[in-house]
């Protein structure tokens, strides 16, 4: 297969676009801007002038008190997402990486804020949307500086500017730079004169100007018309979707900053977007701005003098096509405007992440809140209205007025018109004006609307008992209304899960793969009231994830009950003889953190120091003591063991050395008889060969006993280093000198009977 050119893939993505946007932008946006609109308790329509035009808030109020619960069950820990190793030796990372990913989502950024976005849209419109990238930019940073001199200000400008900053200001600087090198200025440098050591010198103050770098992961929640996804797409996990589209609305300043310097302001300003959806309509007209106002406001900037702030649509889409023609799709990210691609590279995974509080199964999209109220608020509206309206007829009755025979009234009808207090009625006749009373109905709606409520409390979990508006509670027992409580809780337990599953648990896993992608400077943070410096490139892009899903009131209540009696059993144990069994220091310090952590703070440390930290108390130190000199007299004791073994196998050596030294000097002796005998024969048949032959035994024998010599010397050499090496490494604990004699006797001896 051929190679896919860039236009063949413009018509692919432009294809895939308007199949996802016909069903986003068309049915889904007409159902969303519905659902915020009942929301934000806007008219429905059919509301007639001088009549209740009530319009009830169902629909926010479930999510206004869904919301604290779902926060409250993320936003209580400083641990949400916990990596976990998947193999030996991960642990370390798999912690670091932990507390390194948690510190990006909820210091780097704002994840509170990220949080409540994403979870108010899903509650409200189906769909809740985070992404996370890297994004690059230069920042400009001012330093102080006095008295400083000439040489000092050079060393400044090449870079040495961290010397003056305190240690807090340095981790939060390290954490969100690059290492590379920042450009440095001096921007005031005022001169004035010292008395230094060899006299009068020249010092400056002022400030330096320091412009770098800096890449920074950022995570934001962004509106839920501007993801596109594969229509037929079914689940909401995106991960292998073989269409995603976030529309970003982004300036031409900021194109330029990603790095697109190619794109005007004109191609920027024709790009469309999601700006003529239902919903994205209805976000426009709640500020005030229609879509023709929205289109010419864009349109005049790129006509402006600043075209910098010319506004656009960016496609920053992630599509699964065979691009490189091998026969397998491999997912690229791709930078589009309109019909101009920026950039096209592969990628590793979809930065997105999107979440609904009811799963359609088979569905990407599922209910929001909204969908499950919204028929209720219909109906509670209504009830309402027609509540009101008897209630208006029975207090402010109609006014019934005789007339004539012409059908002229017998009073005068601006003075009926004019009800103000004390005011006067003008009429002919006594009985011209009486009222027409209508009497209150509305009671009969009072066991509709009750009704109403309760189908409400029972679809959706938020029930008068959560947000403490029962008057009659107060007849019911505790235990009762507790078990009320948590039955109700369930549905927000469930949403709670199903946002940590398909919310967070792919943001944290995405931010964990960018950190490890390379190219990031070490993470340094502040933990626990400690500096610790953490280099994501030592750890692995995969763990297994765990969602710490936090705790309800009512769950706290509970757990803090059980925390109670695990620390009073604890401490029984203790006092009882069985606490250096069954519990130790830090099966204590871990119960108090989870109560501290139970209680809502999040700071352990404040409260309870880890016993591995603590300070050694004066018993500790001498316990300490005392094991270490019992460590020694056993360390003593094995080393004087060694060395008697040690001397006992150098004897042994010694005297097998001995004995083969006696073996071969005899071998030595018994050959020489035998030469000299054969040699004695031989010179007595001839003279001269018997000269020679002594001359070469004399020989032969002066060289294999100086042979003999030599073994013998580089022995005791040998021996003798090896003895004082292992007497050296035992501590000297036998006495040196007395071995060494011995050992020399020995070897005198040897070289004696040579």
């Amino acid at each position: 297969m051929a190679k896919m050119d860039d236009e063949s893939l413009v018509h692919l993505l432009i294809t895939r676009e308007e199949d996802s946007s016909s069903y986003v932008w068309g049915q889904l946006g007409a159902e969303r801007e519905s659902a915020m609109r009942q929301y934000h308790r806007l008219p429905y329509g059919n509301e007639e002038e001088g009549w209740s035009q009530v319009v009830t808030s169902d629909v926010q109020d479930t999510v206004e008190w869904i919301l604290p619960d779902l926060l409250d069950v993320f936003c209580t820990t400083d641990e949400a997402v916990v990596f976990e190793p998947t193999k030996p030796g991960d642990e370390k990372g798999a912690q670091q990486a932990t507390q390194a990913v948690n510190y990006v989502f909820h210091k780097q950024n704002n994840g509170f804020l990220t949080l409540y976005t994403a979870f108010k849209d899903a509650l409200i419109v189906r769909n809740g949307c985070i992404m996370w990238r890297k994004e690059t930019k230069s920042e400009i940073t001012e330093q102080p500086f006095n008295g400083a001199s000439a040489e000092m200000l050079a060393m400044l400008q090449q870079g040495d500017l961290d010397e003056g900053m305190r240690d807090d200001e340095r981790a939060e600087h390290d954490s969100e730079t690059q290492p590379d090198k920042p450009e440095f200025e001096i921007i005031e440098a005022t001169p004035r004169e010292v008395m230094g050591p060899m006299g009068p010198t020249i010092v400056f103050d002022g400030r330096l100007k320091k412009t770098e770098e800096v890449t920074k992961i950022k995570v934001e929640a962004f509106e839920p018309e501007n993801l596109l996804i594969a229509r037929r797409w079914n689940s909401p996990l995106l991960q292998d979707c073989p269409y995603v589209c976030r529309m970003m609305q982004v300036t031409l300043s900021e194109l330029h900053e990603m790095g697109f310097d190619s794109v005007t302001s004109e191609e920027l300003a024709g790009s469309d977007g999601s700006s003529f959806s239902a919903d994205q309509s209805f976000r426009l007209n709640r500020v005030g701005q229609s879509d023709a106002e929205f289109a010419a406001g864009r349109q005049g900037y790129a006509e402006s003098a600043d075209e910098s702030q010319t506004e656009g649509w960016l496609r920053i889409e992630f599509v699964r096509v065979d691009y490189d023609g091998d026969g397998i799709a491999e997912l690229r990210c791709i930078y589009r405007v309109n019909e101009t691609i920026l950039s096209n590279e592969p990628c590793n995974h979809i930065p997105i992440a999107t979440a609904s509080p009811i799963l359609n199964t088979h569905r990407w999209d599922g209910m929001s809140v909204a969908d499950i109220v919204s028929d209720l608020q219909v109906l509670h509206t209504e009830l309402m209205r027609q509540t009101l309206n008897s209630l208006y007829l029975s207090n402010n009755p109609r006014t019934k007025v005789l007339t004539d025979a012409n059908w002229s009234p017998l009073a005068n009808i601006d003075d009926l018109l004019d009800s103000r207090p004390g005011g006067i009625i003008r009429q002919r006749d006594m009985n011209a004006v009486s009222e027409h009373v209508t009497p209150f109905t509305g009671q009969q709606s009072f066991p509709m609307l009750e009704y109403v409520q309760g189908m409400r409390e029972a679809r959706t979990g938020v029930t008068r008992y959560n947000q403490g508006m029962d008057a009659d509670s107060l007849n019911k027992t505790a235990s009762g209304i507790k078990q009320i409580k948590t039955a109700g809780q369930q549905r927000i337990k469930l949403i709670a899960r199903i946002f940590a599953e398909t919310l967070l648990k792919p943001c944290m896993q995405g931010i964990l793969k960018l950190l490890t992608d390379g190219g990031m400077q070490r993470v340094s943070m502040r933990l626990r009231g400690e500096f610790v410096e953490y280099d994501p490139n030592e750890w692995r892009d995969q763990y297994d994830t765990t969602i710490n899903v936090g705790l309800g009131s009512g769950d706290r209540e509970i757990q803090s009950v059980f925390l109670n009696t695990i620390l009073a059993q604890q401490l029984n144990l203790v006092q009882g003889g069985m606490g250096s069994v069954l519990v130790t220091e830090k099966n204590i310090y871990t119960t108090l953190s989870k109560m501290v952590e139970n209680a809502g703070y999040k700071n352990v440390g404040e409260f309870w120091t880890d016993p591995s930290k603590a300070p050694k108390t004066v018993e500790q130190k001498k316990q300490e003591a005392s094991q270490a000199a019992q460590a020694q007299f056993q360390q003593q004791a094995q080393l004087q063991m060694q060395t008697i073994q040690a001397k006992a196998q150098a004897d042994m050596q010694l005297a097998q050395m001995k004995a083969q030294i006696d073996a071969e000097m005899e071998k030595i002796r018994s050959a020489t008889k035998l030469q000299e005998h054969r040699g004695q024969l031989e010179l007595q048949a001839t003279n001269d060969d018997r000269d020679a032959q002594r001359e070469l035994m004399k020989a032969e024998y002066e060289a294999k006993l100086e042979e003999m010599r030599l073994q013998l010397d580089k022995y005791k050499v040998d021996h003798d280093n090896a003895t004082r090496l292992v007497i050296a490494q035992l501590g000297q604990v036998a006495p040196v000198e007395p071995m060494m004699q011995q050992a020399n006797m020995v070897i005198n001896a040897q070289a004696g009977m040579l």
